[in-house]
This record gives C-alpha cells, sequence and structure tokens, in this order.
C-alpha cells in the first residue's frame, strides 16, 4: 500500500494544472452554444448533464490513470471505480453548476480532489470563464490565480461579529426547506447574496465573505472546497458542526462566526 508519506504535492499539482489546461478547452468549447446543441439530457434525480460534463470527466480520468494506475476514483457522471490502492482516491466534479453552464452563466467550475483514507491532500478548482483557478494544499495554504495577476495566498475574513457578516447561500427556496431559520440568518447578517455553488465558498477563502450555505451537495460538490476553506484559516461543516464534507449539505465560514452560525441553524 502507498503511504502518504510517499505523496508528492507539487508534482501531483502540476499534473493537475496540465490536465485542466485540457479540461478547460473543453469545456469553454461547448460554453454558451445553444440549448439542445450540447447533447443536455435529464439524469434520474432530475439534474442535466451535458457533452462537457461527461467528456471532461473522461480526460481527467483517462490523465490521472495514466500515472496513478491504482488510484480509486469517484466521479459524479461515471460514479465510483475502486483502485489497488483505495487509501487514495480522486474526486472530480466535471462541471460544477450544469445547469448555469447550459444556460450561459459564467459560475461554473472544475473540481479536482485527492483525498487520503477520507483526508483531503490536494485539491483544484477551475473556473475558465473566470479564467481563474484556485487550489490548496494540506499543510501548505490556499491559493488563488488568473490571466491577469499572479498568484496569492488566501486568508479568510477577519469580521467576528455576524451582524458584520456578508451571507452567500446556493438558492433560498432551498434553504428554507433546508433550515427552518433561515430567514431569521438572513436578517441578522449585514448582507446577504444568492451566490451559489462552488463560488460562494471560494469567495468565504478569499476573505470576500464570511458565510457560505450549501444545503444539497454530494461528496464531488465539496471535496476540493473542504480544503480550500480550510487551509485559508476558515470552517467548512455540517449544520452541527462537525468538521466534514459527506454531509449531503455544507457550512462555509470565516471561522470566526462560525459557532454563531450554527447556533442559528439550530434554533
Amino acid at each position: 500500500m502507498t503511504e502518504y508519506k510517499d505523496f508528492d504535492s507539487a508534482s501531483s499539482l502540476t499534473l493537475l494544472n496540465s490536465i485542466l489546461d485540457q479540461t478547460d478547452e473543453i469545456a469553454l468549447k461547448y460554453f454558451r452554444q445553444a440549448r439542445g446543441s450540447i447533447g443536455e439530457t435529464q439524469k434520474d434525480d432530475g439534474s442535466y448533464v451535458t457533452r462537457a460534463d461527461k467528456e471532461v470527466e473522461r480526460v481527467i480520468r483517462d490523465e490521472i490513470g495514466k500515472v496513478f494506475p491504482g488510484h480509486s476514483v469517484i466521479g459524479e457522471e461515471e460514479g465510483e471505480s475502486p483502485g489497488t490502492d483505495e487509501d487514495f482516491c480522486w474526486v472530480i466534479d466535471p462541471i460544477d453548476g450544469t445547469h448555469g453552464f447550459m444556460t450561459g452563466l459564467p459560475i461554473w467550475a472544475t473540481l479536482i480532489a485527492l483525498r487520503f483514507d477520507n483526508e483531503i491532500l490536494l485539491s483544484v478548482i477551475s473556473a475558465p470563464a473566470f479564467r481563474t483557478r484556485w487550489w490548496a494544499i494540506k499543510g501548505e495554504g490556499a491559493y488563488k490565480s488568473d490571466v491577469d495577476n499572479e498568484a496569492r495566498q488566501l486568508r479568510t475574513s477577519e469580521v467576528k461579529n455576524l451582524n458584520k457578516a456578508q451571507l452567500l447561500f446556493t438558492g433560498t427556496k432551498a434553504c428554507e426547506e433546508k433550515w427552518q431559520k433561515f430567514r431569521d440568518l438572513q436578517a441578522g447578517v449585514w448582507r446577504e447574496r444568492g451566490v451559489g455553488d462552488f463560488w460562494g465558498h471560494c469567495l468565504v477563502a478569499e476573505g470576500a465573505s464570511e458565510v457560505m450555505l450549501d444545503p444539497i451537495v454530494s461528496i464531488w460538490d465539496v471535496a476540493a472546497l473542504f480544503l480550500l476553506v480550510h487551509e485559508a484559516g476558515g470552517k467548512m461543516t455540517d449544520e452541527l458542526g462537525n468538521e466534514i464534507y459527506t454531509a449531503g449539505h455544507a457550512v462555509s465560514s470565516n471561522g470566526l462566526i462560525h459557532g454563531e452560525v450554527i447556533d442559528f441553524l439550530n434554533k
């Protein structure tokens, strides 16, 4: 069995960036094409998948498999592929924000995370419509780069009071159904905006917002974001405050007001 100490973060990050250079081009090729021309179909859960989702995931799986043939893979479109070394597992969301992607919204990204025995070691988030990437390495920080600026290390904000915080969330209706006190939480913060999907968590990591609520997520939606937020100094937990990314929902914050947010959600 390969051990955690054998993991080379630098070479793995280089690999992921090389793969994402390829998949960004694939996704952009389909972005803002007319509905009906990108092969969108509805899945059993009611969500949609496009040719871009399928092609991007296939390239990521193929390229990772060439370098790490024994690693397991979990992807949104192709499910789980067990490996001979199952302690290492790559978690892939080829297009996070597919519905926005289909309608021309630029808030979508490809998310890749590597976990070892459920601990996230490395993650990269690439949003080609924003021309931006975020990444994190366990114990080495969280970062952001785009075409106009050099890479910079991220830190969450220093806001310590909920009434001075900015709240982001994915979907008013979904949040109301998940948390009875969601409206009260909205009323208790300084400002609130419906910035959903991956971007809300990235904005928390950047210090541009203090709280992000995701009422319905799968592991591939948040595994990469979990490490990004934590390495930036924040927290991602479930609604009870447990630091996990597998609860089916996610609460991210700058860490300083996390307890207040959790208390609100559990009133």
